[in-house]
């Protein structure tokens, strides 16, 4: 007894046939998995397969094999073509070993192998068809009731009209499936209705009835698609039958159309899979042969002619066994007799060539099924040349290890500036924390030395100046450490304002030099500028230039001698604006040139003497950068140093302005 089928099991030989078997059963809701018989092992028998479908080329043991797992009235054979009297007589052996199977032939139409499946697997109420929308028309309102009440007793969706014009505006708003008309009515005749109602939907379909059957020319009915005439009065039962036997065909020519046309799909994918596959083993570079488990030739690529020095019409009265020597004939042979359930295996073979030598060859074999009969396929590797690429791969090998003693060199090299660079913050730390507290201490001694007189009474106005000028002083030196720290976060993150624009550089220079005008007067220090008179315009932001420049005069003022003299050179040159600020004060120790811009370096000199914590400098060498320019220290010959900016004259604005929260790199 059959049981309703969901899942299905087909054991392919690549037949045609077992591929419309499977877009049949997919059609009609069944879930379906489709296995070359070669990948047929216990665990596909243990599982729970409703049926199991087996095509014609398909072996004896694989057959028995299922037979054991499955029960014997639960099978399908796929039966191969009336020529091909080999694959018959297999076929024979497998229909005596299953003598309950349900036979499918290749010579069935879609319709019948769709009737079969459906019969044989006893599809639920899930599967029964879609009843039609119908357009009943009748000018007999008695009738017109009497007949919809019975369509929609039989859970028929139905529309009514009594007159041509009433059905034309339902064709109108609706899809209608069926019409079912009076042959007469006031405005015209159920004849003329469908070929209106066909004109708008092609698809749909009609049953007239009359009371004169002589008044109906059936000829002209049948060619405009009339399915059938009945006769008055309308039997309830007559007209569900016709309606249903309709609906029926109908739907069954639909589902045949959708079904030749995926048939269609599918062996047109077939085919060009197949012309593909063709291509592809004619062209490959590496030779193929196709042979039978004696031996005997079945096919051969063209890479073969070149690889054994044979023209390919001589291949095909050879044996595979004819080129190679009796090791490796042997080690074939044992091979094919040990197939694993993989079917394939590799192995080293030695190709005689007339002259005597051999060819070293790693062949790789693959068991198939050749229209019905096991084969085996082969895909010939020349690997002379492997030694050459093992010796390439020793001398890569020997490259990769010195990079990567090199790698490990920079990577050390990296860890220790890292080191350094830690211990040099750590330092910087140490230093700004002092130089923090240092002006911190000042304001709240001098506060709590005016606190203390004013408590006392005790207060000149010559010692309040002096407390409150202290307290300034150091309040400012504290206002401009935390500005330094501030502006040194900010370019980290890539977060500082970066708005260059055309600018005169001599006029920018100019406002620096006011800025620290005051300072240089206390110190009787000339601060003279020279280039530049044409004035030089150039791309940047003005506030940050303003703010290199205030920093390098400062700097110079402080380490200069009162009653010296601080020179500014300004020049241009390829595309370039310079800037040369020359100092004569203590200089630089020439190991630290560089250093003095790093961001947690200062010189020697200024931790000795001037004071400072080396911010002011890492701050220039930053918005430098960001003008795409460099800076550089030198020291003079007769004592000082020069300070020297290069900027370009213009800058990629696009770089910067794009995106503004793109961070910008930064050198440390």
């Amino acid at each position: 007894m059959w049981f309703t089928v969901r899942r299905i099991l087909i054991v392919d030989s690549n037949s045609v046939l077992a591929m419309r078997v499977k877009v049949l059963l997919e059609l009609i809701g069944c879930r379906v998995e489709l296995l070359h018989f070669s990948m047929v092992d216990d665990s596909v028998v243990e599982q729970d397969f409703d049926l199991v479908a087996a095509s014609h080329g398909v072996p004896t043991t694989v057959i028995r094999r299922l037979m054991g797992g499955f029960s014997h009235d639960r099978f399908l054979l796929l039966a191969p073509k009336a020529q091909r009297s080999d694959l018959l007589e297999h076929f024979s052996v497998v229909n005596r070993l299953l003598p309950n199977a349900v036979v499918i032939y290749p010579f069935f139409a879609n319709k019948e192998i769709s009737s079969l499946l459906e019969e044989v697997l006893e599809l639920d109420s899930d599967n029964i068809l879609q009843l039609p929308k119908v357009l009943l028309v009748d000018h007999c309102a008695e009738r017109l009731e009497k007949i919809a009440l019975n369509l929609k007793g039989a859970h028929i969706e139905t529309l009514t009209a009594d007159n041509s014009s009433s059905a034309i505006e339902l064709i109108k708003e609706h899809d209608i499936d069926l019409l079912i008309s009076d042959f007469t009515f006031a405005d015209g005749t159920g004849l003329e209705l469908f070929i209106k109602l066909k004109a708008l939907q092609p698809h749909s379909r009609c049953l007239l009835y009359t009371s004169k059957p002589d008044q109906v020319s059936m000829v002209a009915a049948i060619r405009q698609g009339v399915e059938d005439v009945l006769i008055k009065p309308v039997d309830d039962n007559s007209l569900l039958q016709s309606v249903h036997k309709l609906w029926q065909t109908e739907l069954l020519k639909r589902h045949n159309a959708e079904l030749v046309e995926r048939l269609q799909n599918t062996v047109d994918a077939l085919i060009e899979k197949d012309s593909l596959l063709r291509v592809i083993f004619k062209h490959t570079p590496d030779a193929i042969i196709l042979f039978d488990r004696h031996g005997k030739i079945i096919e051969t690529n063209d890479a073969c002619e070149q690889l054994f020095d044979k023209p390919l019409k001589e291949f095909e009265n050879c044996s595979v066994f004819d080129f190679f020597d009796a090791t490796s004939i042997l080690r074939i042979k044992e091979k094919i007799a040990t197939l694993n359930k993989n079917r394939q295996f590799s192995c080293d073979l030695r190709l005689l060539k007339e002259n005597g030598n051999t060819v070293p060859l790693v062949g790789s074999f693959n068991e198939i099924d050749h229209h019905g009969e096991i084969a085996l396929a082969v895909i010939f590797k020349n690997v002379t040349h492997l030694k050459e690429k093992e010796d390439l791969l020793l001398e890569a090998k020997d490259m990769l290890e010195e990079e990567v003693k090199a790698r490990t060199a920079q990577l050390e090299h990296a860890k220790n500036l890292a080191e350094a660079a830690s211990l040099s913050k750590s330092e910087f730390l140490a230093n700004m924390s002092h130089e923090l507290r240092t002006p911190m201490h000042s304001i709240l001694s001098f506060a709590r030395f005016g606190l203390e007189k004013v408590a006392n009474d005790d207060l000149s106005k010559d010692k309040l100046n002096k407390y409150l000028s202290r307290i300034e002083q150091s309040g400012e030196r504290l206002l401009s450490l935390l500005n330094n720290l501030l502006d040194l976060s900010k370019l980290d993150v890539g977060k500082f304002p970066f708005n260059p624009q055309k600018h005169n550089l001599s006029n920018i220079i100019k406002t620096s030099i006011d800025d620290v005008s005051g300072t240089a007067l206390e110190r009787n220090i000339i601060i003279r500028l020279s280039g530049g008179e044409q004035g030089i315009t150039l791309d940047c932001d003005e506030e940050q230039i303003n703010q290199i420049m205030r920093n390098l005069l400062g700097n110079a003022l402080k380490f200069s001698e009162p009653n010296s003299e601080i020179e500014i050179s300004l020049s241009s040159q390829e595309k370039m604006a310079e800037i040369a600020v020359i100092d004569h004060g203590i200089g630089i120790p020439e190991q630290e040139l560089e250093k003095v811009f790093a961001k947690f370096e200062q010189s020697s000199k200024t931790n000795s003497g001037a004071g400072g914590t080396g911010l002011g400098l890492a701050i220039c060498r930053e918005f430098v950068t960001l003008h795409q320019g460099t800076i550089k220290a030198l020291n003079n010959e007769h004592g000082g140093a020069t300070i020297i900016v290069r900027l370009p004259l213009q800058i990629d604005l696009p770089k910067h302005l794009t995106n503004d929260t793109k961070p910008i790199t930064l050198n440390s």
